[in-house]
C-alpha cells in the first residue's frame, strides 16, 4: 500500500500514524510489529522508540525495553517521559 499511494494523499503515512494505531487496543506482540514496521520508515523516531519501550516492559523484555528507551532519549533528551521510564526501568534493577 506505501508503494502504491505514498504521495496521493489517500492514506497517512506519517510518522505517527502507526505509534498511534499500535497504541489502541492491539495486543503487546501485535503492537510491536507495527513499532518495529515505523522504525523501518522513521528509524530516528524517538515516539516510537519510546512507544516500544513500554510495550516491552508489557512483554517483560527488560533488556530490550532499556534499548528501546535508552535510544528514545538519546534521539530526543527533552522527551521527559521517556527519561522518566528509562530511570524507574534503570532503578528496578
Amino acid at each position: 500500500m506505501r508503494k502504491q499511494y505514498f504521495g496521493a494523499q489517500a492514506y497517512d503515512f506519517g510518522e505517527t500514524t502507526l505509534v498511534t494505531f499500535a497504541q489502541r487496543g492491539a495486543k503487546p506482540d501485535d503492537q510491536a510489529t507495527w513499532l518495529r514496521l515505523n522504525l523501518e520508515y522513521f528509524p530516528l523516531s524517538s515516539r516510537t522508540y519510546a512507544a516500544l519501550g513500554q510495550v516491552q516492559q508489557t512483554l517483560n523484555d527488560k533488556a530490550g525495553a532499556l534499548s528501546s528507551l535508552t535510544r528514545a532519549v538519546e534521539l530526543d533528551p527533552q522527551n521527559a517521559q521517556a527519561r522518566r521510564q528509562l530511570d524507574q526501568l534503570k532503578d528496578a534493577k
